[in-house]
């Protein structure tokens, strides 16, 4: 018996490159076989074709798992060298940023500004784990972990920002921008809430629609001059498209509906099959 799970296996993990790790895992799998084979002894039977028969069936498509184990070989390996490689580059970038501000505070006049330099370095790391964050946890599905990650990268953007327009550019109400920042957290969370088909994305939708209005109207307000008076009509549009939103959204309800009772109705009432006049439940 253990000579022909051995001739079973070598033919099976030529499929795969013969490397340390399949040898390893080939040994294993003979154990389990010769294991297993001994289990059904016990039980009572002693037929040894029967016996290979059903460990070969358990193994199930065994060419697929052999396949997917090289590849978690690869993939492991990848993993490695992508982590050494983003660690280099993250100590590259220090090193950089570093350089620019010494450079910066001692052959220029702007020293009492070059903190800047090393905010936004550190900005820039928390922003590039955020990112790979975001897209390691799309690609696991974890939706709700992966919707945290955009506004963190917004905020540190939008606060770089007002620092860089307040004081170096001494912008005058660059405050504003964190209205702006919410516009943008409020609206990017919407298209993710769409895109992974969220549960409540519809009433997302109507919430961000009025907020953007409402804070489009205070911006307005602050920069246009007279704008107060006539801009008010901004929030009342806000409300109105919600409204008309969640009328198109229950007309399409209701459509929907209507369309799977008359299938169920068709299919009780209209349909015709001969098998019906013999068959019976009990």
């Amino acid at each position: 018996m253990k000579e022909r799970f051995k001739r079973y296996l070598e033919t099976e993990f030529r499929a795969i490159a013969p490397t340390l790790a399949a040898m390893e895992y080939r040994q294993q799998m003979l154990k389990q076989l010769m294991d297993r084979a001994q289990e059904l002894r016990i039980k009572g039977i002693d037929d040894e074709d029967l016996i290979y028969s059903m460990c070969i069936e358990e193994l199930g498509d065994f060419r697929s798992t052999l396949v997917a184990f090289e590849e978690k070989e690869h993939k492991v390996e990848n993993a490695k060298r992508k982590g050494l490689f983003i660690g280099v580059g993250a100590v590259g970038a220090v090193l950089l940023f570093v350089l620019v501000y010494l450079l910066v505070s001692f052959f220029t006049r702007a020293w009492a500004l070059t903190w800047l330099i090393l905010v936004g370095g550190a900005f820039a790391g928390v922003i590039a784990v955020a990112c790979l964050l975001t897209v390691k946890f799309g690609k696991a599905k974890k939706f709700v972990a992966m919707r945290l990650m955009p506004p963190v990268v917004i905020a540190l953007v939008c606060v770089y920002l007002f620092l860089l327009l307040q004081l170096v550019f001494k912008v005058e109400m660059s405050w504003l921008i964190f209205l702006v920042m919410v516009i943008v957290m409020l609206g990017f969370d919407t298209l993710l809430a769409d895109a992974t088909n969220f549960k409540f994305r519809y009433v997302e939708l109507g919430v961000f629609m009025e907020v953007f209005c409402v804070l489009l109207y205070v911006i307005l307000g602050l920069t246009v001059p007279d704008f107060w008076h006539p801009g008010w009509v901004l929030c009342l549009v806000g409300i109105i498209a919600s409204v008309i939103m969640a009328l198109i959204l229950i007309k399409k309800y209701n459509n929907a509906k209507d369309n799977k009772e008359k299938e169920k109705i068709n299919k009780k009432y209209k349909k015709e099959d001969e098998s019906y006049y013999t068959m019976w439940k009990d």
